[in-house]
C-alpha cells in the first residue's frame, strides 16, 4: 500500500516537472520559440507534418489524440483540445448523428495541410473533428464537438446544470464535426457539434453553424444558413 502511495506521488512529481519544463516552450516569443515548439510536439502528436508553425501561447491537451498535415500555422493562443471524455452516472448524454459524416473518432482531432488555424481559437474535439485541407479560420472561432443542453430532452421535468462540479445532473450533447477543403471560417463564428461544412464555402463573422452548410456556400445567421454561392465553379465534380 505504501509503495502504491509513492508511485503515484512520484508520477505527479514527474507530472509537475514536465509541466515546468512545458511552460517556457509554450510562451517563447520568436522564432526561436517556434522552432522549439515544433521540435517538442513534433514527437508528442499522434501525427505532425512539415513547415508547422506553432505559435506563441498554443495549449494543445492529449496531443497523442491530434493529427497535423503539412503547411500548417496554428495562431496565437490557441486551445487544441482532443481525447476521451469520461461521463459520470449522472451525466445525461445526447449524441448527435450525421448520416453524411463518417470515419471520424470520438476524441480525434485532425487538421490537414494548408490550414491556418488563427488566433484565440478553441478546437474542442472529445466528440470528434476532422478539419480538411487549406481551410482558414479567422481569429476567435470556436468548435465545440462537446457542448451542454439546456434540458434534459427526454424528460423536461428534470432539474438539469450546465456544469460539472454541479451536484446535480448535467446534460451534455456531442457529435462530430466535419469542415471539409478550402472552407474559411469567419470572424468570431461558433460551431457546433453533429456538422458539417462543405468544401469551398465561406461562414461570415459571427455566424452560429448548428446544422450542415452544403458546398460552395456563403453562409450567415444565427443559425447559419446558404445566402449564395461562393465560386461559379464550371463542374459540379469541383
Amino acid at each position: 500500500m505504501v509503495c502504491e502511495k509513492d508511485g503515484n506521488m512520484l508520477r505527479k512529481i514527474l507530472i509537475a516537472f514536465g509541466n515546468l519544463f512545458k511552460l517556457p516552450i509554450i510562451y517563447m516569443p520568436g522564432t526561436l520559440g517556434k522552432r522549439l515548439r515544433y521540435l517538442y510536439y513534433k514527437k508528442r502528436l499522434k501525427r505532425c507534418g512539415k513547415n508547422v508553425v506553432i505559435d506563441e501561447g498554443v495549449i494543445i491537451e492529449n496531443p497523442e489524440w491530434i493529427s497535423i498535415g503539412n503547411s500548417i500555422w496554428i495562431d496565437k493562443y490557441t486551445i487544441l483540445s482532443a481525447g476521451p471524455v469520461a461521463f459520470s452516472k449522472r451525466d445525461i448524454l445526447k449524441k448527435k448523428h450525421n448520416r453524411s459524416i463518417s470515419n471520424i473518432n470520438e476524441g480525434e482531432l485532425i487538421i490537414g495541410s494548408g490550414c491556418h488555424i488563427g488566433a484565440f481559437n478553441v478546437l474542442q474535439a472529445y466528440g470528434g473533428i476532422r478539419i480538411g485541407d487549406n481551410v482558414t479560420t479567422s481569429a476567435f472561432v470556436k468548435i465545440y464537438s462537446l457542448s451542454n443542453m439546456p434540458n434534459n430532452p427526454s424528460n423536461l421535468e428534470e432539474i438539469t446544470f450546465a456544469n460539472c462540479v454541479a451536484e446535480g445532473k448535467v446534460a451534455y450533447i456531442m457529435g462530430p464535426v466535419e469542415i471539409e477543403d478550402g472552407v474559411w471560417i469567419g470572424l468570431d463564428s461558433i460551431i457546433l457539434s453533429g456538422v458539417k461544412i462543405g468544401k469551398y464555402s465561406f461562414v461570415r463573422s459571427k455566424s452560429l453553424v448548428i446544422s450542415n452548410i452544403e458546398k460552395n456556400s456563403i453562409a450567415s445567421g444565427n443559425p447559419a444558413k446558404r445566402i449564395k454561392e461562393r465560386f461559379k465553379l464550371k463542374s459540379k465534380n469541383e
